[in-house]
């Protein structure tokens, strides 16, 4: 799929009655991993990206280059839909247009911006956006897309940082009557209460559990939409990284670690290696090497193709 058809395709899976799981990848081995699954959609995080990239916490200091690299290498070389996520959009409405474009450009279906300022993943009390310049910033993001395919998912954390139920209803609906394509909630709670949640949002919902105690299909029954699987791939990668380095490091035994080593085969699995022996073939490198060639080197004139 090109970027067109993968953001088409994204909005067909929001409208679909199942509820979709958008995977989260933390790099470009991690993402062709979650594409060869089979999962339909892919999701790069703040936290991920800050945390495996430059080893910072998601409190404000990843940026829009911070996550724009990694955003534009998946949806190149993948061939599934990739929403990202864009922080505040940074700065204000006025400039908001960027981020839009920056990601548009980049390949991406869709971004979700946020209406924390201050104090996520902090002790400090959380300072959320005035709700008015929030639906701003959506209204900035909607007519700033060339593609109105590509997808703007308004997020807010009025329930996460505090608490405030009723709060996170009326801003998802207002920043759904701004023009955002779906309301995102970091949901804390029961099924029954997401379910209870989900009937008084105006439109679509995508989700993501602060302690995921619920399944995919619980999820489908409460009504949401999609769900956000941010931290799965970093966390397993983190914990098996870790196991592997203490222990080796406590036994000196790489025998003991067969189980997570030495499958090269498979690692390369995921590389384009197809495409290197095809053009190999193509263009008869391999000859010009065995004769002693510099394949680097332009050729002579006269000097057969």
């Amino acid at each position: 799929m090109d970027m067109y058809e993968k953001r088409i395709r994204l909005r067909e899976l929001l409208a679909e009655t199942e509820c979709t799981p958008l995977m989260g990848a933390y790099d470009l081995l991690s993402a062709r991993l979650i594409e060869q699954t089979g999962f339909p959609v892919l999701y790069t995080g703040s936290l991920v990206t800050g945390a495996s990239a430059f080893g910072l916490p998601d409190v404000g200091l990843v940026q829009l280059h911070d996550l724009l690299g990694l955003a534009r290498e998946i949806a190149k070389e993948t061939n599934i839909p990739i929403v990202c996520d864009a922080d505040t959009g940074w700065y204000h409405a006025a400039n908001i247009w960027r981020t839009v474009h920056e990601f548009e450009a980049a390949g991406a279906s869709a971004i979700h911006i946020e209406d924390t300022v201050f104090g996520k993943h902090t002790t400090h009390k959380a300072v959320l956006l005035d709700r008015e310049e929030m639906c701003e910033r959506v209204r900035a993001c909607c007519d700033a897309r060339v593609d109105k395919n590509f997808m703007i998912v308004a997020r807010t954390d009025a329930l996460y940082l505090n608490d405030d139920m009723d709060d996170a209803v009326e801003r998802i609906n207002a920043y759904l009557a701004a023009g955002a394509d779906a309301g995102f909630i970091v949901f804390k709670g029961s099924i029954k209460a997401l379910k209870e949640f989900r009937a008084r949002i105006k439109g679509p919902l995508i989700t993501t559990s602060v302690d995921f105690q619920d399944s995919l299909a619980e999820e489908t029954e409460a009504g949401a939409n999609m769900s956000v699987y941010w931290p799965l791939s970093i966390f397993a990668a983190f914990k098996a990284v870790k196991h592997v380095c203490e222990s080796f490091w406590r036994d000196k035994d790489a025998t003991k670690l067969k189980e997570f080593c030495f499958d090269e085969g498979a690692l390369n699995g995921l590389m384009p290696y197809e495409k290197f022996y095809e053009n190999v073939k193509k263009y008869n490198v391999q000859d010009r090497f065995a004769k002693g060639g510099n394949a680097d080197a332009p050729a002579q004139p006269g000097a057969g193709a």
